[in-house]
């Protein structure tokens, strides 16, 4: 493979960043702005002379240059644009995450998650997934593994992860993310006859979380001000990552989303219960006190991708 294929940027393509666009924009027709209401004060205000004359001149070639860069830039991306086709693997900024997820899960039949507890996963991707699948009537088969909350070496090194990212990890924290996760596909699997739903449980915890459909695949660290790579689906690194997957996936074990048990439930605190909570293996001491937590992360759907 050319290296361009994996590291060309230049400047117009890192301009396509949603977020160093809106920058670049909002930066310079603020700094515009100034330069017409400082042009509106030099004429009101400053006395005909030497000085009113250099500050005439100075503000007119800010303002100029202002207009020229925008209208440049504009130019290039109306008839040129970025150069896509030349880049397989797009370095992504970490506030461009949210937006290149997005894209992930729209028109696709194939969607797979790779993760840690699926908080954002649950609370966007198989949400839209699930529209689609209605809306098209098309199926769509979605693939989800997690790392097995009820595995105590798992259970101490996630604890170890939120710690270290500041965050809550009193007794054990992948457990309730990972249910609400699953009892969401379990959800909408059995009340969507165009959505197939598999969730495995993992003996691995990865330090990463992959996201990956047809219309390309994002790897991601779970710390939000780092950035990501976006694989498009023609890249060698898109199908190795799918593979890693699928390899992960046959030697992990595959839950019973007890389809019959979900029929008619909703995305709401009605489908965590501690009956449901027992049918997925938690201890009978436990699911009491769980299944309310669980049901407010179902109902919330709060994660790190704002």
């Amino acid at each position: 493979m050319k290296a361009t294929k994996i590291t060309a940027i230049d400047f117009f393509d890192d301009l396509s960043s949603p977020y160093a666009r809106k920058r670049f924009f909002v930066g310079f027709i603020v700094f515009g702005g100034l330069c017409i209401v400082a042009m509106y004060l030099d004429h009101q205000f400053v006395p005909n002379g030497a000085i009113k004359a250099v500050l005439d001149s100075v503000l007119a070639n800010l303002l100029s240059s202002i207009l020229v860069i925008l209208g440049f830039y504009i130019l290039y991306t109306f008839f040129i644009g970025p150069n896509d086709g030349l880049k397989e693997v797009v370095p992504t900024r970490a506030r461009d995450i949210s937006e290149a997820m997005k894209q992930l899960p729209e028109k696709t039949r194939s969607y797979l998650f790779w993760g840690r507890s699926g908080s954002y996963f649950r609370s966007s991707p198989l949400i839209v997934l699930d529209g689609y699948a209605r809306r098209s009537k098309i199926m769509t088969n979605v693939d989800v593994l997690m790392p097995d909350p009820f595995d105590e070496r798992l259970i101490n090194s996630y604890r170890d992860i939120k710690d270290s990212l500041g965050e809550e990890s009193d007794g054990n924290p992948l457990l309730a993310n990972v249910l609400a996760t699953t009892i969401c596909c379990a959800v909408l699997n059995a009340n969507n006859r165009y959505l197939s739903v598999r969730v495995f449980y993992s003996a691995f915890l990865p330090a990463f979380r992959v996201d990956l459909s047809d219309n390309g695949s994002i790897l991601t660290q779970d710390d939000k001000s780092k950035g990501a790579l976006f694989f498009k689906p023609s890249s060698e690194f898109h199908e190795l990552l799918r593979t890693s997957i699928l390899n992960e996936m046959a030697v992990s074990r595959e839950i019973n989303l007890e389809e019959a048990t979900f029929k008619k439930k909703k995305l709401d605190s009605g489908s965590c219960t501690p009956e449901i909570l027992a049918r997925f293996g938690v201890a009978e001491a436990a699911r009491s006190a769980l299944a309310p937590k669980i049901a407010t992360l179902i109902e919330e759907r709060r994660h790190r991708y704002t």
